[in-house]
């Protein structure tokens, strides 16, 4: 039995359903099938994966994403102790 994926687009756009691929055979069938933008499209989405997957994790981008996340009055002696077993 075939497996179906939902694909949504924007809103008010019908959803359509399209088989699940599970092997990379399925996959290059189905590329096989794109228009010539949409095969650009996946190419540039396929160099964005792989630059960041290359990329090791920014320290930057880490304090970005940590930043807001500490309670306020919260300091980072208090948090050390909590996380050590301290009071």
């Amino acid at each position: 039995m075939e497996r179906l994926t939902k694909k949504t687009g924007p809103e008010g756009a019908r959803a359509c359903y399209i088989p699940a691929m599970s092997s990379i055979a399925e996959i290059e069938n189905a590329i096989e099938k794109l228009t010539a933008p949409q095969v650009d499209d996946l190419a540039g989405w396929l160099e964005t994966l792989r630059a960041r997957r290359a990329a090791p994790p920014s320290v930057e981008g880490w304090l970005q994403r940590a930043r807001g996340a500490a309670l306020p009055g919260e300091t980072t002696a208090k948090v050390m102790a909590l996380t050590r077993g301290g009071e």
